[in-house]
């Protein structure tokens, strides 16, 4: 959160058999000052560690363009089986993880006790079907689109509803923190897809793309993001401590842990 508005821009896709359509929407969060809350920022993954979980304010977001860090606080991660790791403080307001190691099929646990308040989240860790290949397709452009190479990300999801799945994705080692997928598997369960993203590439650029598994709740905090928005048919109108969070205490935020396939591909 490093603007006057944090905008999230969601791609929700309708992932069908033989391919996949999107349609754009922008969310501008507003931020206000006369309700301070606690944010809590957490990712668990497959990957080798250590994790990070990062603890801020919303208290001078829209005085400075900062979100100050939260210090000296009491941080543990824990799972279902057996281990708990007590985070160190490796700068402002982030703390690290020294021993856990995420695991599909885990559920992970967060607690964090901040000037006497606790505050406390948990997410599970679903499996994660590897990216097939990376395509993309070249298209020369128009009123609506630009000229170049469109990316075109395949995979098959496993047998049995309830998979839902989000992306990174990295432009020549960028992040693009603007370009999120939200998927779920409701219309292609089981099925082999092919998620058509929507941007250009050059030659000679290098994508790499981030699938993350993720539960039900995730996803349900991105959807309901969005819905929030139709609903006032603009720009939130609620305090952040109405929007959707996993965390408890009144704080906003998502702890989640993700199963994560990674594949990156030049244009040639």
């Amino acid at each position: 959160m490093n603007h006057t508005m944090n905008k999230i821009l969601l791609y929700l896709l309708a992932l069908l058999p033989l391919g996949l359509s999107g349609c754009e929407e922008v969310i501008d969060y507003e931020l206000r000052t006369d309700d301070t809350k606690l944010v809590v920022e957490g990712l668990i993954t497959n990957q080798p560690g250590p994790y990070t979980v990062r603890l801020s304010t919303t208290k001078g977001y829209l005085e400075d363009g900062t979100t100050p860090g939260v210090n000296g606080a009491l941080v543990v991660v824990s799972d279902n089986h057996g281990t708990a790791d007590t985070l160190r403080t490796v700068g402002d307001g982030l703390y690290q993880t020294a021993k856990l190691q995420g695991t599909p099929g885990y559920t992970y646990y967060f607690k964090a006790v901040v000037n006497g308040a606790t505050y406390t989240a948990q997410s599970f860790m679903p499996t994660v079907s590897p990216i097939d290949s990376l395509t993309f397709e070249y298209k020369q452009g128009g009123h609506m689109e630009d000229e170049g190479y469109y990316p075109i990300i395949h995979f098959r999801d496993p047998a049995g509803k309830g998979n839902y799945y989000r992306w990174n994705v990295y432009i020549n080692d960028v992040l693009e923190p603007d370009e999120l997928a939200v998927l779920n598997d409701d219309i292609y369960d089981g099925n082999y897809g092919h998620a058509n993203m929507q941007f250009a590439l050059e030659k000679g650029d290098r994508l790499k793309v981030e699938l993350y598994g993720i539960d039900k709740p995730a996803y349900e905090f991105w959807i309901a993001l969005l819905n929030q928005q139709n609903a006032a048919g603009g720009p939130f109108e609620s305090t952040p401590a109405n929007a959707p969070s996993n965390i408890s205490n009144g704080a906003i935020g998502y702890f989640v842990a993700s199963a994560v396939s990674v594949l990156e591909e030049e244009v040639r």
